[in-house]
């Protein structure tokens, strides 16, 4: 059965107006795009300072050691530092 020409032309239309709608949706997606293209900015034309600020570091008690210096806690993380500093808190204590 062959359709009729009221039903073509409701078809016609339709495919008409979906394409339509399908253009629009892409050309709104590529203007996102280019909106979102020119605000953004690559890391390496940030300044140093924005890009420390974006690191964020962990603190765990087993990667530093700490000193009571007059009442105040001092954290030391390099753990040759903070031999050198026992060595020589031990050679204080003898020598008092």
């Amino acid at each position: 059965m062959k359709p009729s020409d009221f039903q073509k032309t409701v078809q016609c239309r339709f495919e008409s107006c979906l394409k339509k709608v399908v253009r629009h949706v892409v050309k709104d997606y590529q203007q996102g795009l280019k909106r979102r293209k020119d605000k953004e900015i690559p890391f390496c034309e940030l300044p140093e300072i924005f890009v420390e600020n974006f690191a964020v570091r962990d603190d765990y008690e087993t990667d530093y050691t700490i000193f009571s210096v007059c009442g105040i806690d001092i954290r030391v993380l390099d753990d040759e530092l903070a031999e050198a500093l026992k060595n020589f808190q031990k050679e204080r204590e003898i020598l008092c």
